[in-house]
């Protein structure tokens, strides 16, 4: 996410600072986003043998932060085989996979200062920069339509500070235009979804700090022409972005569901009600809805304890399924590409430092380890299609 106005050796995401009973995400530079690419192959860190019952064919990719601010992204496959270090970027924290999964997306350098489009194959070969059609505004990668026609990005122009704003466009960059600028009282816009039919964004807008929650703001919805600009948190409640994406559209691009405190939310978007589907008894995160729209993921925290949770999204069946022992907590679920299963961040004797990525099904078993060397996992993703 772009704070609006910042310096030129500023971009793309905000600097998240963590809410101290809730998650402990890795943690994000300051933004001098610098991607380079290595040879592509496969990582030199030692992999241990796959060992995992079945689990759904795919590629994943995922980031690990190193103590002097360097982000390393990798792919591997979900069952723990070839790991590929693909690039390397300081204070970025920004990889997406298109929408059939060929190819990743982030940031690159496409001019003096200004960032844009950077493509990459999941090996980390033919990596690809797109100019941005306005040359001294820069673009990051927020969200993509489920069949991958048209991309959302939030926008910043140190040299033009009224370009900053909600930006459409298709993955060539063409059909670029503003959609919403940065408004009186916005911080910074980060969009989080693209309906099938490229008609609607769900975007966060941050408004400031609140309590211990650095960037809080509120969740809109809007059309793709800048039209009927909603927002959809109730008042006055509002949510906060510390890592995990703040919001997910259902598969159908007809419902948003999102967290504001306590509890899990769903939004029409069409008329932009909004609903609780959960009760409050702890912290909510990272909500996730299911590829098949059966399930909402999120992590409740509570006690200090973060604890994968599943609710339907009319509120039935809500249920704990991850351990609620501090020596093995999990949170932060990504589903599958299939639906069946969850990719999530576990904690290793108890201490929130050391972590590694696991399968884990419904039911709360784990299937098998993905990495192998504990670090902070707090940006990692599922190809939307196996490869």
């Amino acid at each position: 996410m772009v704070p609006g106005q910042r310096s030129a050796k500023q971009c793309a995401l905000i600097v998240v600072a963590l809410l101290a009973a809730a998650c402990q995400a890795a943690p994000v530079a300051t933004q001098t986003a610098g991607a380079e690419v290595p040879s592509a192959a496969p990582s030199s860190e030692p992999t241990a043998a796959p060992s995992m019952r079945p689990v759904p064919a795919g590629t994943i990719a995922f980031m690990r932060s190193t103590a002097d601010g360097v982000e390393h992204y990798f792919t591997i496959k979900s069952d723990g085989s070839d790991e590929r270090e693909i690039f390397k970027a300081e204070g970025c924290s920004c990889v997406h996979w298109m929408a059939d999964g060929s190819r990743l997306m982030s940031l690159g350098e496409s001019g003096k200062d200004v960032w844009s489009l950077m493509t990459i194959r999941p090996d980390g070969s033919d990596r690809v920069v797109i100019p941005t059609p306005i040359k001294t505004l820069s673009l990051a990668v927020g969200a993509t339509s489920s069949d991958g026609r048209w991309i959302a990005f939030n926008g910043w122009d140190n040299d033009v500070p009224s370009n900053a704003g909600l930006y459409l466009a298709r993955p060539d960059l063409t059909n670029l235009h503003q959609v919403v600028p940065l408004q009186k009282g916005m911080n910074a816009i980060e969009p989080f979804g693209v309906t099938p039919d490229g008609s609607k964004i769900v975007f966060f807008v941050d408004t400031g700090s609140q309590g211990e929650t650095t960037h809080s703001g509120d969740v809109y919805v809007v059309n793709s022409d800048g039209s009927s600009l909603r927002r959809l948190n109730p008042v006055p409640a509002t949510t906060g972005y510390i890592g995990p994406p703040v919001i997910s559209l259902s598969p159908d691009g007809h419902m948003a569901a999102f967290d504001v405190g306590e509890q899990v939310f769903v939004a029409d978007l069409e008329t932009g009600k909004a609903l609780p589907i959960t009760d409050r008894t702890g912290f909510a995160w990272a909500v996730a809805w299911s590829p098949t729209g059966d399930w909402i993921t999120y992590t409740r925290n509570h006690g200090g304890i973060n604890v994968i949770s599943l609710v339907r999204p009319d509120g039935t069946d809500a249920r704990e399924i991850s351990s609620t022992k501090e020596s093995d907590e999990a949170a932060n679920g990504v589903w599958s590409p299939d639906g069946t299963t969850l990719l999530v961040q576990r904690d290793e004797g108890g201490r929130d430092d050391v972590r590694n990525l696991w399968i884990m099904d419904l039911e709360g078993t784990y299937l098998g380890q993905v990495t192998h060397l504990p670090s902070a996992y707090a940006l990692y993703s599922w190809a939307p299609t196996a490869h």
